[in-house]
């Protein structure tokens, strides 16, 4: 800290000063704010990140007990120490937040540390937009990356219930027409290990382009993501919130709209079913048709399900929708948040469903226990664009055929709770997982922007595509720096 201090100044803060608490109270989960680095560096520009890391490798051994930094966007992620560490140096991307579009509006230039509702608001005025996360304070970093969370709110009007916002490479609204976010970054700008500042895209350095298409941080310092850009209006959304009573019809409606064939590209669709300690048992359909067509057919299934207990379903822009889901997903409180992939099929739904309700007695008297089961329908029209757009490292493919991201998000209050909490949602991923296994649905695929931190994501992109994260890793870090230096999120040599 000393160093970067005598380097960059007033960049870096100190325990005791309020730029220093600042940073630390913005984080979205109590696990991360509650971590106390040496020092926070604040860089403004991609040369500050340049010489930062310069100074920090310069004595780097690669002994795996030296722990050096964390890099950090928004701050929207759950598990602790993957964007902040303890007596190390935190780097604290967000005014790294410039957002630049081409004059032929087909590329934005997006600093890694703005908010998808900075974009939003800056893209919608031109009625134009790029494929990023849902909810407004998400970090464009994390998630794009696979380091930070992006699916529905936490907690919807009037009642508690739904959890997180979408978010490794990234699921937006667009996805189905577009794919996922990281198969529209056209060009990274990255700081490597040894300090120099390059460009990763589809001409130079295709390896470290495709790897970082869900490699998270374990290449470089990402400090500019350039995504395709594409014209967008007002669309028709919101969400609609049921009593837990319509649940075999939810889950009906779920699994017909995520299996059809003809799959309406313009349809994106999260349901999570939730219980809190305050209001009880729910059910909160966040729907999006990205068209300005009201209660278009393929989501007339859903609003047809009655009584409903809130709606606010109209025709609006990106940065509205992103606003609603950012105002009910307050910072500070505890949060865990745990993934797994299935086959779609109806009476499977319903089985993990039933598992999920019976989950929940261990722990229904957890201090403000928010505890929610979400599905998010992966079909063939999202995975089947990644090789269109070059490729990624997901290990996708629309030969798996229509999927389900299923995830689980909790959050609570009092740490002593923590170990309850924890291990219930690991035995109920686990039986999960095993039922799935014997009724030959199950999928590899663990989503990293919602993976406990005892799960392997990396592990299900699949041998092939674990071994090139390696060999890229080798090739652009070759003392192993951002595997042992930078301890937080998922690492790609851990076994």
């Amino acid at each position: 800290c000393t160093a970067l201090s005598k380097a960059l100044g007033d960049r870096v803060t100190y325990p005791g000063n309020r730029t220093y608490q600042s940073s630390l109270l913005s984080y979205f989960s109590a696990q991360e704010e509650q971590i106390s680095p040496e020092c926070i560096l604040l860089p403004r520009t991609a040369k500050d990140v340049a010489t930062a890391i310069k100074i920090l490798t310069s004595t780097f051994t690669g002994n795996q007990s030296q722990s050096y930094f964390a890099i950090r966007g928004g701050g929207h992620t759950s598990n602790a120490g993957s964007a902040n560490i303890e007596g190390g140096v935190t780097i604290d991307l967000r005014a790294l937040n410039s957002i630049v579009v081409n004059a032929k509006e087909t590329i934005t230039s997006i600093g890694a540390g703005a908010t998808w509702g900075d974009v939003y608001e800056k893209l919608d005025e031109k009625t134009i937009t790029v494929s990023g996360g849902r909810v407004s304070q998400v970090g464009v970093g994390g998630l794009t990356l696979g380091g930070q969370n992006s699916l529905i709110s936490k907690r919807m009007i009037p009642f508690p219930w739904t959890h997180a916002d979408v978010g490794v490479g990234g699921i937006s609204y667009f996805s189905p027409r577009f794919g996922f976010v990281c198969d529209n970054v056209v060009n990274y700008e990255v700081v490597l290990a040894n300090g120099h500042i390059v460009n990763a895209n589809e001409r130079e350095r295709s390896d470290l382009w495709i790897a970082l298409k869900g490699g998270s941080n374990n290449f470089g310092v990402v400090t500019r993501f350039d995504l395709r850009t594409f014209q967008q209006g007002d669309f028709w959304g919101g969400v609609v919130e049921y009593p837990i009573s319509t649940a075999p019809e939810q889950i009906k409606a779920f699994s017909d709209f995520s299996s059809a064939v003809d799959y309406d590209i313009y349809g994106s669709l999260i349901t999570s079913f939730a219980y809190t300690v305050q209001q009880g048992y729910g059910i909160v359909n966040s729907i999006k048709y990205t068209n300005s067509v009201v209660n278009p057919a393929t989501f007339q299934p859903f609003t047809a399900i009655k009584p409903q207990y809130a709606s606010t379903m109209r025709i609006s822009n990106l940065s509205d929708f992103a606003r609603e889901q950012g105002a009910f997903s307050p910072n500070g409180f505890r949060e865990l948040y745990i993934s797994t992939t299935f086959e779609s099929d109806a009476n499977f739904l319903q089985t993990v469903y039933n598992m999920w309700n019976t989950s929940i007695p261990p722990i229904a008297n957890v201090t403000n226990l928010i505890y929610s089961l979400t599905l998010q329908p992966i079909p063939p029209a999202i995975t089947k664009r990644t090789a269109l757009l070059g490729g990624d490292s997901l290990g996708l493919d629309p030969s798996d055929g229509a999927l389900v991201l299923c995830q689980a998000s909790i959050s609570w209050s009092v740490i002593s709770d923590d170990a309850r909490v924890y291990s219930t949602a690991k035995e109920f991923f686990d039986e999960v997982d095993r039922v799935s296994k014997a009724a030959g649905l199950f999928n590899r695929f663990k989503y990293l922007n919602y993976a406990a931190s005892w799960q392997k994501p990396i592990d299900g992109y699949g041998r092939k595509n674990k071994d090139n994260l390696q060999a890229v890793s080798r090739k652009y870090d070759p003392k192993g720096w951002f595997q042992t230096g930078v301890p937080g999120g998922f690492k790609l040599f851990t076994n």
